[in-house]
């Protein structure tokens, strides 16, 4: 039996469910194209100290699989997807998806033409399945790191 996939916002005290989500994910996922140090960049073991503000301040979108926390992504109001996460165990399950779906209603409820992000090279698949475009390769540098993403993006109107 398959759980449905719900999407909510953030509630506080979830602060670190999600960060654990996010350094797990990147250190099991991410792990076969990037290196250790990169990875340690992106997502340290300690939660940054910016963290909780960041949140509070995003509001990001959380899926569940019952209670079970397993994914989340962040919209901004120009349409920029930030911080797209899928838990490490339910990749190629629909969350991604059913986040992504729950992002476009959003982006259309607030009038924006266009989304937008910049993905890692283990997402960049799953975001040209999903109709966006590769836009350019480049470099991030995150503590020191420097990450290759891409910018990539897709029209909504």
């Amino acid at each position: 039996m398959r759980l449905t996939i719900t999407v909510r916002r953030y509630r506080p005290g979830e602060e670190d469910a999600l960060w654990s989500l996010l350094h797990t994910t990147v250190h099991r996922v991410n792990a076969t194209d990037y290196s250790q140090a990169q990875l340690d960049a992106w997502a340290p073991q300690n939660c940054p100290t910016e963290w909780c503000s960041r949140l509070q301040r995003t509001q990001p979108l959380v899926a569940l699989a019952g209670s079970e926390l397993v994914g989340f992504a962040e919209l901004e109001a120009n349409g920029h997807i930030d911080c797209f996460y899928t838990a490490f165990n339910w990749q190629n399950k629909g969350v991604g998806g059913v986040l992504l779906k729950a992002i476009e209603r959003e982006a259309v409820t607030l009038g924006l033409p266009r989304l937008y992000a910049e993905v890692s090279i283990t997402a960049k698949d799953f975001f040209l399945r999903k109709g966006f475009t590769f836009d350019a390769e480049r470099i991030a540098e995150i503590r020191g790191e420097q990450l290759t993403n891409y910018a990539m993006s897709r029209r909504l109107v």
